[in-house]
């Protein structure tokens, strides 16, 4: 073995010893969150305030992410969740749940024409990401409660995503953060009059990032939590740079090589990994990252890179900044929003709208 190939070596154990220990902190804060759960009591109602004077929220809610607890545990859930709500003055909520025909965008604007004040989303980032589509524009704030694997906006928003108990607290306490959001325009051939149009909150992007998430399989994810994206991610480290060509703000479309184009409207994937340092969710812009590794000594400069959150950039790793991302693509790469893979598409066009939802949350800075 050469010294190069050691160097090699070295440099995935570095990359993959990073996700690893991520993953572990994530199981041990899961197991932490069950034992609270378990133990949680329901708390005592204040005196009953006249129907008129309560304030009412909708949940909504995915029920393929509670389909590991049997029907007893849910609806002890549900009860304790409507004690928490009655013990603040609040009315029982409303529960909708989604279906994979209506992930949440519908279900929201149901809540919205019941008049209620605020509408929680209980599921993966996909639901999130439907009910904020379904409020974008309008004054009712939504607020996140923990369901899923990745809960990327709560990651950002420093919102409880493991703890059920500590997220409501933040219901009753926080204030209503305005905050941009993001859309994706997906061009699958390269010449659609019409492309598909998708809201993003946290990031969007094509290449490895999302051959990682299309290749996680439901199962995996299910047993291993965030450790099926390190499996996947492994699969994925060696696939070809794809020839792109990337535009800002109508500039000039400049060539690239590149293992990866991410933009975000936040830029955090987890407390410890970091890939957009200064992305901000309230600044009316958007952040990108072009990752261009080679080998595994390339991929052990985008670990550094990202592990130091390097502001700068090197050759192995760009930032951009911009209100209008154009990605087009010289073969068909596969394309991922908040983590979930939609397909593959020859370009892809990007745009922020800024302060034009409403979050439940700690206050931002």
């Amino acid at each position: 073995m050469t010294v190069a190939d050691l160097i090699d070596t070295g440099a995935v154990a570095v990359v993959l010893a990073l996700a690893l220990a991520v993953v572990f902190t994530l199981l041990a804060r899961e197991r932490r969150r069950t034992r609270r759960l378990q133990a949680a009591q329901v708390p005592p109602t204040t005196p009953h305030v006249p129907a008129t004077q309560q304030r009412r929220a909708a949940i909504v809610v995915n029920p393929t992410k509670f389909s590991s607890l049997d029907e007893h545990s849910l609806r002890r859930r549900q009860a304790y969740v409507a004690a928490v709500f009655r013990s603040h003055g609040w009315d029982d909520p409303l529960w909708f749940e989604t279906t994979p025909s209506e992930p949440g965008r519908q279900q929201a604007q149901e809540a919205l024409a019941q008049g209620v004040d605020l509408v929680l989303a209980a599921g993966g980032d996909g639901t999130v990401r439907s009910v904020a589509e379904g409020l974008a524009g309008t004054s009712t704030p939504m607020g996140l409660l923990p369901a899923g694997t990745g809960n990327l906006l709560a990651r950002n928003l420093d919102v409880p995503h493991t703890d059920l108990a500590a997220a409501l607290d933040l219901v009753f306490s926080a204030q209503d953060q305005r905050v941009d959001v993001g859309w994706l325009e997906v061009d699958r051939t390269g010449r659609d009059t019409d492309p598909e149009r998708h809201l993003f909150l946290v990031m969007a992007g094509l290449g490895f990032d999302a051959a990682m998430m299309a290749g996680v399989e439901d199962r995996l994810k299910q047993r291993l939590g965030y450790g099926a994206y390190v499996v996947s991610g492994a699969r994925a480290l060696w696939g070809p740079q794809a020839k792109v060509q990337i535009s800002v703000d109508g500039s000039v479309p400049t060539p690239s090589r590149t293992r990866a184009v991410i933009v975000g409207n936040c830029g955090k994937l987890t407390k410890q990994l970091v890939l957009m340092p200064d992305a901000e969710i309230d600044d009316g812009v958007l952040d990108a990252v072009v990752l261009s590794p080679r080998g595994g000594i390339g991929w052990g400069e985008v670990a550094w890179a990202i592990a130091t959150r390097d502001r700068r950039g090197q050759r192995r790793v760009q930032h951009l900044r911009g209100k209008r991302f154009e990605v087009s693509c010289a073969e068909p790469q596969e394309v991922e929003l908040d983590g979930d893979p939609i397909g593959t598409a020859r370009r892809i066009r990007l745009t922020v709208d800024p302060g034009v939802l409403l979050v439940r949350c700690p206050p931002l800075r």
